[in-house]
């Protein structure tokens, strides 16, 4: 799950430039997740990426990620119409589900990312949802996965979580959801811890 702030001043997070569904060329937006030590389940993302399918020694599949951050730009062709392409850097929070508790001593900036590319094609279906699918390519990451590579499909889509919904914060697609299927393989697995 993605976000640029909850209901309440307590889950405002910084540094995000949501997207009102309008499609003007080179806009580039973004979104981030709670950190790692924010609640769940509604903000945890589930992967059985980051543990290797749980053939890292002491992970459980799936593991707890966050999204920090979700980007996108928008560009069109004659050729294709309309595109987001953008990055996702996946912060992982440790090799098992649900969120870390607190105070975590690492904090999310040093953790481990995964990095993925991605390129999708945005539908708008009305002020409050937009949905979007595509092709994503892992990029590797930093420490045990700077070598980690692969690709699959993307699918999501954009909402507003807000109580008050899209059009009366602003007419921003505040929030968003996405599920990623695909292959990867790490020539040089580094397991155990």
């Amino acid at each position: 799950m993605i976000h640029t702030q909850r209901s309440t001043e307590s889950f405002s997070v910084a540094n995000t430039n949501p997207w009102g569904g309008e499609l003007v060329r080179g806009s580039v937006f973004s979104y981030r997740s709670i950190p790692c030590t924010g609640p769940a389940p509604v903000n945890n993302i589930a992967s059985n990426l980051p543990t290797y399918n749980g053939m890292i020694p002491g992970s459980r599949a799936p593991s707890s990620m966050r999204a920090h951050p979700f980007s996108m730009q928008l560009v069109r062709s004659k050729r294709r119409g309309w595109e987001m392409p953008g990055l996702i850097t996946f912060t992982v929070c440790k090799l098992s589900g649900g969120p870390t508790a607190a105070p975590d001593p690492i904090p999310d900036e040093q953790k481990p990312k995964i990095f993925m590319r991605y390129r999708a094609k945005p539908v708008k279906v009305n002020g409050e949802v937009a949905r979007f699918s595509g092709t994503v390519r892992i990029a590797g990451g930093t420490q045990r996965y700077q070598d980690l590579r692969g690709e699959g499909e993307l699918s999501g889509y954009f909402f507003c979580f807000a109580p008050e919904g899209c059009v009366a914060s602003g007419g921003k697609y505040q929030d968003g959801q996405m599920s990623i299927q695909g292959r990867y393989s790490d020539p040089t697995p580094q397991l155990g811890g």
